[in-house]
């Protein structure tokens, strides 16, 4: 047992670097997407309240709330709130996110370069995965933690579908479709380019334990097809949302002018010889002020592998599926490179959809993956002496440790973060980015509390009672004459609203997209609460039917084997 450990804590001992600086009480970082803290503590509120899965957010959009969760991806804000329940502040909470992605990643790349070339391999592999310049770019610069959750289940989803292949055990199936769900709920672009690596991979393995088995290959394939459903059906709360209600909100600023993918190619020169390194955007052309490189050893080894095997095949003309997949994944790398590269425009129009990928360099996580995992060949080229394969440590850590801390850094605490100037650039950050379709323009100001604006002005009114949710508000209210009022909160399908317990009619403002309400003289109790659409009710109920009857297939293994 403790053999079996011992490369998991010199895989520890030699990724710390990589994070520790995350590990540091107090300080934080300049990051691009500099949103994380405020999307912990609005999980954290729906969590809290019960508004699970979490859809609605009452703070952002400049507190007249906006259905962030119903489209943006929730797993890193899952994670960051366990340690949330632990009592680590929201500083913390990000940072220890962010360090437990860099663990995860490496355990899960260990694993799969493991099972392919061996311990040493796997080691190999781990290390180039955790030190890749574009890991430093996600975590350091981007802070991009859904992009770069998404790269922790890369390896386990090949892991677990290879094993699946292989034994055709449940606890495999299982573990590929959490995986899987793993990568939905992390991020929606990652999703799309990986599943075309995993139905190519999946395939090869087929064909290498089953090509003179076909009825095996179909019983088979039937278990990742089941494990792939399982895997859809427990992320279909979020994902069918995505699918069918993406058209409520306005998301086309997302996929033009700046965001448009034609803007954000990246040259050779910065993909395979540039060191430079900054916080900077990504602009136009090759001024960017950010790194888009692969790394030197991260190229150079692949090459040199896929050399060491075409030599190989001239000397003996043969192959082993070793052979084969390492020069699988170093083209399927080479092609994730092409991607992020301006020759590629004609496959981004060809296929519109990966258009929504909005940065062709974001294909860097793949290339990195995949070029990652090749390096591990280089164990098997030395032979009897892999332990000297080790040496190709050093090198990779003198070229790239260096990336692994922020360019600029400071002391912060919870209480600054979440107030003044601080929180007014969170609450509308990104304010168009789901804004309703039922509103022509964002907020340009702060909602007040509850009741937003009264017409006619010179009403008279009394408030009472308030109580607010996260996608629910309650008040009464007395007025002096008939009016209409302005709640402070935009309408998204399906907010309902009852007046003395009765469901009532109301209009929608088409400037703000604000509720409005025409109410008589006298005294109301209004009750505010975003429900359930259909889609929402059915994405729901498929995901705890797929948490159901993952129990079932546990409780009742036969039903499995029959599967044969």
């Amino acid at each position: 047992m403790k053999t079996k450990l011992l490369p998991f804590i010199f895989l520890f001992l030699l990724t710390l670097p990589a994070f520790f600086f995350l590990l540091k009480p107090g300080i934080y970082w300049n990051m691009h997407d500099d949103m994380q803290i405020i999307r912990q503590l609005e999980m954290e509120k729906c969590l809290q309240d019960g508004q699970i899965p979490c859809r609605w957010v009452p703070d952002l959009g400049y507190s007249y709330g906006y259905p962030l969760f119903n489209f943006y991806p929730p797993m890193p804000y899952l994670v960051g709130q366990t340690f949330r329940l632990l009592d680590f502040s929201f500083v913390s909470a990000v940072k220890l996110t962010a360090a437990s992605q860099i663990i995860f990643s490496a355990l899960g790349m260990y694993l799969l370069a493991a099972s392919l070339f061996g311990p040493i391999g796997g080691i190999i592999s781990s290390l180039f995965y955790t030190y890749a310049p574009y890991h430093a770019v996600n975590i350091y610069v981007r802070g991009a933690m859904n992009e770069a959750w998404a790269a922790v289940f890369f390896p386990f989803i090949l892991y677990f579908s290879k094993k699946l292949i292989e034994t055709g055990k449940l606890k495999h199936a299982v573990l590929l479709s959490l995986s899987f769900c793993g990568l939905a709920l992390s991020h929606n672009p990652m999703t799309l380019i990986f599943t075309p690596v995993l139905l190519v991979w999946s395939f090869f393995w087929l064909i290498v334990n089953y090509k003179k088995d076909i009825q095996k290959a179909i019983s088979t394939t039937i278990k990742l097809a089941i494990s792939g459903l399982l895997a859809f059906g427990l992320s279909a709360f979020f994902t069918l949302p995505v699918i069918f209600e993406s058209k409520l909100v306005q998301i086309e600023s997302m996929f033009t002018n700046y965001y448009h993918f034609s803007v954000h190619f990246a040259s050779l020169p910065q993909l395979f010889l540039s060191r430079y390194w900054g916080d900077g955007p990504s602009v136009w052309g090759t001024e960017d002020k950010m790194s888009f490189a692969i790394g030197h050893l991260h190229w150079i080894i692949p090459l040199v592998a896929c050399l060491y095997i075409a030599i190989k095949f001239l000397k003996t003309r043969r192959l082993g599926s070793t052979d084969l997949v390492a020069i699988l994944i170093s083209l399927l790398g080479l092609f994730s490179a092409f991607m992020s590269h301006e020759r590629s425009t004609f496959i981004w129009l060809l296929f519109t959809t990966i258009q929504k990928i909005q940065f062709p360099w974001r294909f860097l996580n793949l290339t990195v993956f995949l070029f990652s995992l090749s390096a591990g060949f280089l164990s098997l080229m030395f032979g009897k002496k892999k332990l000297l394969s080790l040496l190709i440590i050093l090198p990779l850590l003198i070229l790239n440790l260096s990336y692994f801390t922020p360019v600029t850094s400071g002391p912060i605490t919870d209480e600054q973060k979440l107030s003044g100037l601080a929180w007014r650039n969170q609450i509308t950050s990104g304010i168009y980015d789901y804004l309703p379709k039922t509103a022509r323009i964002a907020a340009l100001r702060e909602a007040k509390p509850y009741l937003d604006e009264i017409i006619p002005a010179d009403t008279q009114y009394e408030l009472s009672g308030q109580k607010k949710g996260t996608d629910w508000q309650f008040f009464n209210l007395s007025l002096s004459k008939p009016a209409t009022i302005y709640l402070s909160q935009l309408y998204f399908p399906n907010f309902q609203v009852n007046n003395n317990g009765q469901p009532i009619e109301f209009q929608v403002e088409p400037e703000l997209g604000r509720i409005s309400l025409g109410l008589d003289a006298g005294n109301h109790q209004i009750y505010v609460k975003l429900h359930d659409t259909p889609i929402r009710y059915v994405a729901n109920s498929i995901s705890l039917s797929a948490i159901f009857l993952i129990g079932v297939l546990f409780i009742f293994p036969k039903i499995w084997k029959k599967l044969k």
